[in-house]
């Protein structure tokens, strides 16, 4: 219980200096990301995954569906940049390469848009799903975002 407290007083303060007008008090936004420092914490015991292997194909399916689901210009008017920070820079860092509580360097990241995707929808490792916490536009936006944090 006290470990889930000073989790949580880390996370809103890591939310309130993120900036660019977003909105640190979402309560969506601190309990996903309270959720991923729990269940990284308790399984700090497994080890950590360096592979590189893709999604599934169901998953892969999935995202393919996503992507065809949204228009380019609803894609386009998502604040990418603001799902990022809100949802995935408590453990992948403003920039894709923190990596902390075994999140990917997103920088080295080679893999498609489609697995993306489908990672961020379904989860993988430590990694929280997203599919009850983002729409289908953001789950494009914020995939096609960390294309652009690569080297």
């Amino acid at each position: 219980m006290i470990r889930t407290i000073i989790i949580a007083a880390i996370v809103l303060i890591t939310l309130s200096q993120c900036g660019d007008g977003m909105n640190a008090g979402s309560p969506k936004s601190k309990k996903v990301v309270i959720q991923q420092n729990d269940k990284a914490s308790t399984s700090s015991a497994k080890s950590k995954s360096t592979s590189t292997s893709s999604m599934d194909g169901d998953q892969v399916a999935k995202a393919k569906e996503i992507i065809s689901s949204v228009s380019d210009k609803a894609v386009a008017a998502v604040n990418a940049k603001k799902v990022f920070k809100a949802n995935c820079a408590s453990c992948h860092g403003f920039t894709g390469n923190l990596a902390i509580n075994g999140a990917k360097d997103l920088t080295a990241s080679n893999i498609s848009l489609e697995e993306a995707i489908a990672q961020v929808y379904h989860g993988k490792g430590l990694m929280t799903p997203y599919k009850d916490v983002l729409s289908a536009e953001e789950l494009v936006a914020v995939a096609k975002y960390t294309e652009t944090l690569r080297k």
